[in-house]
């Protein structure tokens, strides 16, 4: 019962983490976007539940339809707008526990709560209490992993679904709640289409482990129900929490999938060189990973994935197996060169659970190795030891983690260096304008007490009307536009620092006739926004 309860008290207490530590991360560009069409989204829903509209096409289509592109985002599945809508909605407009923003942000740190819990409850069957206790805590110290789990945005959330899909077609291998995968795998499907891949894995497993009795004709009927489950449950749920899926389903299908198959390059730098056109290097996702996860984590990783390796595995269902296939299918895409790469390590996030249960594994043989070691010289138990070792390892991968927040894309672990190493290499250092949010006190220290001065807002500027009416910016300082008209129209200017945006420094050089910004945001010695005013 007691272990039960400890995964309950570590899946809420990621929660608390997440929520937490993304009141001082800025908003992304997608955000905009997704809390726009999720407040609809919900409406939509409660208006239905009460009678007040119908499920018409000419209903459904205003709010979840239209063309790609369009404020109802119908390029992205629905399930976790749907929830920000709600969870604002419930959360601030009716019990006010949490302020707006807070508030549709809180769906993603549960949904990270969550993944805590059945990475947990996985491990905990598969190897021990101790490898589940370490998996659980190594997941929320994971940097970057923790700043979009903050987000309201679609990546961490699929991360979430796509472990549980695993865990619940696991679980189901031995006839124990089968349904349960077809369901998960559907919301999977449900929050971005990157869930597609990972049947790709499950295939492979399935026939990995093969038939019983060596009988082959019974492959399928021996595990019927998880079959059925996943060929007719998932696309079952998928289209009923998707309302745009209710009628002419294949042209729609066929729409959402063209769209991410032409999606659109923006600019990605790596190694030094601005990226925004395939054939891409087919290294980034590997190199990129290795230089934002903690070392330690790594490390226990590399050793974790020996143990499994040279020792096997004791469990029938191959869990082992299973990870290391989810996190092929999660990366692998981005091996191949032609894969869109600009944002880097949340579009193979999924990967970050099978490394995480290595390095628990990891941490646990090599204590075991020393215990064994130092039994004739120092009495040190087993238990101690597997406490010492996976202290050391968890409390330096959550020190990395606190010191790179909120600005944990511009953070790089030690093999880079640091930020600074990482910027030294010509790695990414920004995505999606967040940091602008630290440098809006500066800013708002330069608002008039009357007029207005317009601001040059760069990257910022899709969640300038956000920060507005959250009283992040005052209304004295308006967005004066994109590009260069809107550097000529303003009296204030931020550049978000990538390497591709270098030209918007020259043009507030030119427009205002100096090139000394007035502050500089910096996330350790790394400049990541800088403020300009013009000369009076």
């Amino acid at each position: 019962m007691y272990r039960r309860v400890l995964g309950w008290v570590l899946a809420i207490a990621a929660t608390a983490v997440v929520a937490i530590n993304q009141r001082d991360i800025g908003i992304a560009r997608d955000e905009v976007v997704y809390l726009d069409a999720g407040d609809r989204y919900a409406a939509w829903w409660r208006g239905l539940l009460t009678f007040r509209h119908d499920a018409s096409e000419a209903s459904i289509t205003g709010t979840f339809g239209g063309p790609n592109g369009d404020r109802n985002n119908p390029e992205h599945p629905p399930l976790m707008k749907t929830l920000f809508g709600t969870s604002k909605w419930l959360l601030h407009d009716k019990v006010r526990v949490f302020g707006e923003l807070t508030a549709a942000r809180f769906p993603s740190a549960a949904m990270h709560g969550a993944l805590v819990w059945t990475a947990y409850a996985m491990v905990l069957e598969a190897w021990g209490l101790a490898e589940a206790v370490l998996a659980a805590l190594l997941l929320v110290c994971l940097p970057r992993a923790l700043f979009y789990a903050g987000l309201a945005c679609l990546d961490a959330a699929v991360m979430t679904l796509w472990f549980a899909t695993i865990w619940t077609y696991w679980r189901g291998l031995d006839r124990r709640g089968s349904w349960q995968a077809g369901v998960v795998f559907g919301l999977a499907l449900a929050t971005k289409h990157t869930a597609l891949l990972l049947p790709f894995a499950l295939v492979v497993h399935y026939l990995a482990l093969g038939p019983p009795h060596g009988r082959w004709r019974d492959l399928v009927l021996h595990r019927w129900r998880l079959v059925v489950s996943m060929a007719v449950l998932a696309p079952l749920t998928f289209a009923a929490v998707w309302p745009w899926m209710w009628f002419d389903p294949i042209h729609h299908v066929r729409d959402w999938l063209a769209f991410h198959e032409n999606h659109v390059q923006y600019n990605y730098e790596y190694l030094g060189r601005n990226w925004n056109a395939p054939p891409f290097p087919w290294h980034v996702a590997l190199v990129t990973t290795l230089l934002t996860l903690p070392v330690a984590t790594l490390v226990a990783a590399c050793i974790g994935a020996g143990v499994w390796i040279a020792h096997g595995e004791r469990d029938r269902r191959r869990p082992a197996l299973l990870l290391a296939l989810s996190a092929g299918a999660s990366i692998g895409p981005f091996l191949l060169g032609g894969t869109p790469i600009y944002g880097a390590e949340k579009h193979w996030m999924p990967v970050l659970p099978t490394i995480c249960v290595a390095a628990a594994v990891g941490i646990v043989w090599a204590a075991r190795q020393a215990s064994r070691y130092f039994e004739d010289r120092v009495p040190v138990t087993e238990r101690l030891a597997i406490g010492l070792v996976g202290a050391a390892v968890v409390g330096a991968a959550a020190v990395e983690t606190a010191i790179a927040q909120p600005y944990a894309l511009t953070s790089y672990n030690a093999l880079a260096g640091g930020a600074p190493g990482g910027a030294d290499l010509g790695m990414n250092r920004q995505f999606w304008g967040v940091a602008a949010r630290g440098i809006l006190p500066r800013l708002a220290l330069e608002a008039p007490t009357h007029g207005t001065r317009p601001v040059y807002s760069h990257d910022a500027s899709p969640a300038w009307g956000l920060y507005m009416k959250y009283g992040l910016v005052p209304a004295s300082l308006p967005d004066s536009g994109h590009e260069q008209e809107g550097v000529d129209s303003s009296q204030l200017a931020i550049v978000v620092h990538e390497l591709h945006f270098n030209r918007h420094d020259y043009m507030i050089w030119k427009a205002y006739g100096t090139v000394q910004p007035i502050d500089v945001l910096r996330a350790d010695g790394v400049p990541i926004v800088s403020l300009y005013r013009r000369p009076r």
